[in-house]
């Protein structure tokens, strides 16, 4: 998820990678870059009112039609010079007469928020989940500013669900939302799924996603501000409750939601491992790939080692919430649960050797010209990398876990995470728990992820430029992730009480096994 405009929520942000500023595609391991999203699923208590002078400010600076255009123009042109999976889900014909609808919208002034309602869910109609949109400084300012709606939200099968209550001591939680200011539920879930950019068709990376941010998006997407009038029934009731809310400001939310659920709070380790029933089952915990490849290498050595050690006969797996991270790190989590030497990566693709449009709006300019050593122009007609550490057949890696092994996964399941999980399904290593995971089966485009700055309205893009292709094949549903073996539904009430029913599905399932 791109974007440095949000704050990630704490379910959510151990699995999501850092922005970092790669000069070109030069090294030969080219990092994934699932890049850090402002969710909100960490609402707290907070900040009254902005300022009106900077909110007036801000919402009054008008853009004329052909300063939207001509962003948009750079925008679409960028995109086609550089993102090699541009035509990955949705055919070409397809997305040109979405990009040309949404040109033609841009015909009067707009403020940036008009203009943002009409860039996110064109670039969401990509389906790429590392292709997104971000809002400039004095535009996030303003929304950080402004009240937000104080709770937390889940939406579970299209339907949002308070999950943190702030403004009425928590009496609300676990209610259902079906209206917000007057605007139906269901049009306000529709409008925030159209602009969440996402994997192909995969919709649980969306719906966590819009869980994550939903007060933001209330502001940002539907133009919804403060006070909140909120209709909410209770569980299987078709009673309903008004109630009245003012919103709180988005700072002291963030510090009310650590104080009052720490256990909604990132793991502060990427990694952990426990052992259940004296040993007999490992619990590994990886919450992100995104640590150096040395601390990961560190790491899965000595995990198991230990678990060799303990002479565990079951290993449950917990990439929950992982956004990915370094590429090889994924490889060498799968190398330990095989015996026999693998093939990881098929391909990576670029578009071509130098940019010469899309550099022009980055901050550093530069071209992103890649080493005739480490790449080949082929008959396509586009660039092929050669030196990637993933390309090529991998070995196994020792103390080698052979035992059964229990996946648990679910939309925050991506990038990295999701090519070590195509691997693990594709080689029927093992048994996935969960809900689908939010990377596509056969890759994705990512790699160096660069950002542009639109000059008239300053809004940002987020640019992959690497199509990474996954050695696996068969019948998968190409624009789908992993789909579980056991399937779990979470219900709002579970999450409220804390019930992990995932890793419960797990458990059980390993001592069965035993």
């Amino acid at each position: 998820r791109a974007s440095d405009d949000r704050v990630l929520a704490p379910d959510c942000l151990s699995g999501r990678e850092k922005e970092r500023k790669l000069e070109v595609l030069k090294k030969t391991k080219m990092k994934k870059m699932y890049i850090a999203s402002l969710t909100l699923s960490t609402l707290t208590i907070a900040l009254l009112l902005a300022p009106s002078c900077l909110a007036r400010a801000q919402t009054t600076k008008k853009f004329e039609a052909s300063q939207l255009q001509e962003d948009f123009q750079i925008a679409r042109r960028s995109l086609e010079e550089g993102h090699s999976g541009l035509y990955r889900y949705v055919k070409k014909a397809e997305l040109d007469r979405i990009f040309d609808e949404a040109e033609k919208s841009l015909d009067h002034l707009m403020d940036f928020y008009e203009f943002y309602r009409v860039m996110a869910p064109t670039i969401a109609a990509i389906k790429c989940g590392h292709t997104n949109v971000s809002r400039p400084p004095d535009v996030r300012e303003e929304s950080e500013h402004l009240p937000w709606l104080p709770f937390d939200v889940k939406v579970l099968e299209s339907k949002a669900y308070i999950f943190r209550d702030y403004a009425k001591g928590g009496t609300l939680a676990g209610k259902e939302i079906q209206s917000i200011n007057g605007v139906p539920a269901a049009h306000i879930i529709s409008t925030m799924l159209a602009a969440e950019s996402g994997d192909g068709d995969i919709q649980t990376s969306r719906q966590r996603g819009i869980s994550g941010y939903f007060g933001l998006n209330l502001i940002t997407l539907l133009g919804l501000r403060a006070p909140y009038e909120v209709v909410l029934s209770g569980s299987g009731s078709k009673r309903t409750e008004k109630v009245q809310v003012a919103g709180l400001g988005h700072g002291n939310l963030i510090k009310m939601s650590k104080a009052l659920f720490p256990q909604d709070q990132p793991r502060k380790d990427f990694a952990d491992l426990k052992f259940v029933d004296d040993g007999q089952i490992a619990y590994m915990t990886y919450s992100s790939f995104g640590t150096t490849v040395e601390e990961g290498q560190a790491f899965m050595k000595r995990a198991f080692e230990a678990i060799q050690s303990k002479g565990s006969s079951a290993l449950i797996l917990d990439v929950r919430g992982n956004g990915g991270g370094e590429d090889e790190l994924g490889k060498l989590l799968f190398s330990y649960l095989v015996d026999t030497p693998f093939k990881y990566y098929d391909d990576l693709i670029i578009n071509k050797w130098s940019f010469s449009f899309f550099p022009k709006y980055t901050d550093d300019h530069n071209d992103f010209t890649i080493p005739k050593e480490e790449a080949e122009l082929r008959g396509d007609g586009r660039v092929h990398a050669l030196n990637h550490p993933n390309l090529g057949l991998q070995q196994p890696s020792k103390p080698t876990f052979t035992g059964p092994v229990y996946i648990l996964i679910n939309g925050g399941s991506f990038s990295t995470t999701s090519e070590f999980l195509s691997q693990a399904h594709f080689h029927h290593r093992a048994t996935f728990i969960g809900e689908e995971s939010a990377g596509d089966y056969y890759g994705n485009t990512s790699g160096t992820v660069v950002k542009l700055t639109l000059p008239n309205t300053k809004l940002g893009i987020y640019l992959p430029l690497v199509s990474y292709y996954e050695a696996v094949s068969g019948d998968h549903d190409a624009a789908r992730g992993v789909i579980p073996d056991f399937p779990v539904q979470h219900t709002i009430a579970d999450l409220v009480a804390g019930v992990d029913k995932d890793f419960e599905q797990a458990l059980e399932l390993a001592r069965k096994r035993q």
